[in-house]
């Protein structure tokens, strides 16, 4: 007699439950991180995972491609503009602002992101060790300066670009991250395999630190993607060994590379050869823009259901203004087809401040007002705020800035 009570309401438990698991979201935020001079027998491609224990560990939680091969100049200042414009372009000589320095000739992903997306320069930041005179983006006249990331150059090493990463996370909360760390390619030039090892361990902790930041974060949680490779690797012991790097041997060629996030598969191993400049286009790709002159290809084999290009969605997030603001501020998205919208406000801490919309909403562009005011029509303190914005399984967040009079 008690079963035919308890199968029916097991049942219904069980219905209540699959409720509550969280659906596959959308990402719109993106941290790239590249590790300079590694070599892949020493990162993912050693069988024991000595160096690399946390990037290892990440790759049960989503790719690793086994076969990306840096496929030309197997050196920094040809490599890193290849990584940032998604092709191998040409660099040249410029003074700027007083320093000797070179620029890529063609855009860069951070000009493509910044155009394509109309962010402002605080959303998109490359974060790197201090430097007299940085690599530049482009001058091209379809992007060029007005679509430039912000450099925050500080420190000495790794740690401290670590630390200044962290900093900018917290402060900014910028959606599009590119972190340089340096090291591994400084010690392995000394020639002392100890040194060269520890950079790499150092490296692979940072990874770590930093995904596990994203994870503490209620901003970035579970909507950003983490890329982490190399611009090359190091010559093979049968070509000099670790101390250099420049040539067509294996050791410069092939690279490790890393992506885990909501666009990618999970534990997953590719095998499909790629190359560097396919990493930028991917990259585009999932923050849904078109990096007009680059000529790397999608990266379609890694990507989960997720990986897809925001225009095939139902839901695009289009800006809030004016931000930041003191009195009220407007929110605007555009739904391609009607659905159950549900934006709400949250503070710094992830508390939930306010619900703003909870109704289902017709096909085109919406906008919603939100004047600085708690659930109880309290007007809240200044500072830092998040709108959560979700219709059916996708999410988008955005950041506001208050400032009362």
């Amino acid at each position: 007699m008690v079963q035919q009570y308890l199968k029916p309401l097991f049942f219904l438990i069980l219905f209540f439950a699959l409720q509550t698991i969280p659906k596959a979201q959308s990402s719109d935020k993106m941290v790239i991180i590249i590790i300079d001079g590694a070599r892949y027998s020493e990162t993912l491609g050693d069988a024991t995972h000595t160096y690399t224990p946390r990037m290892w560990g990440l790759t049960s939680q989503g790719t690793m491609v086994s076969n990306f091969t840096n496929n030309n100049y197997t050196y920094t200042s040809r490599a890193i503009p290849a990584l940032w414009c998604g092709a191998w372009t040409d660099v040249q000589s410029i003074t700027y602002n007083g320093s000797s320095t070179q620029y890529a000739v063609l855009p860069t992903i951070f000009e493509y992101y910044r155009k394509d997306k109309s962010m402002p320069a605080n959303e998109c930041v490359y974060v790197t060790k201090y430097l007299t005179s940085l690599w530049l983006p482009s001058f091209d006249a379809d992007y060029g300066e007005n679509y430039w990331p912000t450099f925050h150059s500080v420190g000495n090493n790794d740690k401290d670009v670590a630390t200044q990463a962290q900093l900018v996370m917290d402060n900014s909360h910028p959606h599009f991250l590119w972190v340089y760390l340096a090291d591994v390619d400084h010690a392995g030039h000394l020639g002392v395999w100890s040194g060269y090892t520890k950079a790499i361990y150092s490296a692979d902790s940072i990874v770590g630190l930093l995904w596990d930041k994203l994870q503490a974060d209620p901003f970035y949680k579970d909507l950003t993607n983490l890329i982490v490779t190399n611009d090359h690797g190091r010559h093979d012991d049968t070509h000099g060994g670790f101390q250099g790097h420049g040539c067509s041997c294996d050791g410069c060629r092939q690279i490790e590379f890393l992506a885990v996030g909501p666009s990618f598969k999970q534990n997953y191993v590719s095998s499909q050869s790629r190359i560097l400049p396919d990493m930028a286009v991917t990259a585009s790709y999932i923050l849904g823009v078109n990096p007009s002159k680059s000529t790397g290809t999608v990266m379609y084999e890694i990507l989960s259901s997720n990986g897809v290009n925001q225009e095939t969605e139902t839901l695009t997030l289009n800006s809030s203004f004016p931000n930041p603001f003191s009195t009220r501020t407007t929110i605007q998205y555009f739904l391609n087809k009607p659905g159950f919208v549900n934006l709400d406000i949250y503070s710094i801490t992830g508390e939930k401040i306010r619900v703003l919309v909870n109704e289902t909403q017709n096909y085109g562009l919406q906008t919603t007002d939100w004047n600085a005011t708690n659930s109880q029509g309290q007007r809240v303190p200044s500072g830092i705020y998040f709108y959560r914005l979700q219709s059916g399984s996708q999410i988008k967040t955005g950041k506001l800035i208050l400032m009362n009079n």
